[in-house]
């Protein structure tokens, strides 16, 4: 399943974001992924107990350690790669 989020283009008039609000707003951002992957970690550990088939069980962990690098992938292109530190 993908999920597509139309943007906005901005143009070249549009002013300049206030350097201050956009960094909070990343480090907001990036803070809530950590947890976020925390929080699926922790699911992870929950599902092997499940009382299905084992193939079910192995597709569940695939997902959700699919979503988790996806997840950690997001705060690196926030931050472009570790070049700008928004905090």
């Amino acid at each position: 399943m993908t999920n597509v989020i139309p943007f906005v283009i901005r143009s070249e008039r549009d002013p300049p974001r206030d350097a201050v609000a956009a960094a909070r707003t990343t480090a907001s951002v990036v803070a809530d992924l950590v947890g976020l992957v925390a929080q699926i970690k922790e699911i992870t550990g929950c599902v092997l107990p499940l009382p299905d088939e084992a193939q079910e069980i192995e597709r569940t962990l695939q997902a959700l350690l699919d979503a988790i690098s996806a997840i950690e992938h997001a705060p690196e292109v926030l931050t472009r790669h570790g070049e700008r530190t928004p905090f």
